[in-house]
């Protein structure tokens, strides 16, 4: 079965990000994992993901800066998944190029449905 498209997890709880990408690999995504911004420029260049789904802190940098830097090479929706609940945080995430703001705790079934909803989107403005 063809793959429902590719997603990229950037962030450093490993059992979380295995939880999300359990789920949406059930979904047929294509998932690839980053611990690090580093490791996530790499993937971005030769995976060319559809959905970031990032942490904005992790301890090789600031999610919000590492948005505005990939923003210009990539089309992927970035969605933020994060701790950071205060309003100015999601205010920064949205004007650093963020396309979604999702704080945790969040609900698996709400997660699934924005990036469907996402990829939705991108299937219609790429066709």
């Amino acid at each position: 079965m063809a793959s429902s498209g590719t997603i990229l997890l950037i962030d450093s709880d490993s059992n979380q990000t295995l939880s999300i990408r359990r789920a949406l690999e059930r979904q047929m995504y294509t998932v690839y994992t980053a611990v690090d911004y580093h490791e996530a420029r790499r993937i971005i260049h030769e995976a060319k993901p559809d959905i970031i789904v990032m942490e904005t802190v992790l301890p090789d940098g600031d999610g919000f800066a590492f948005c505005k830097e990939i923003r210009g090479q990539t089309s992927a929706y970035i969605f933020f998944l994060t701790h950071k609940t205060d309003g100015e945080d999601a205010k920064r995430g949205f004007n650093s190029g963020g396309d979604m703001y999702l704080t945790k705790p969040f609900h698996m079934p709400e997660l699934m449905a924005r990036v469907e909803a996402a990829m939705w989107r991108r299937r219609k403005a790429f066709a």
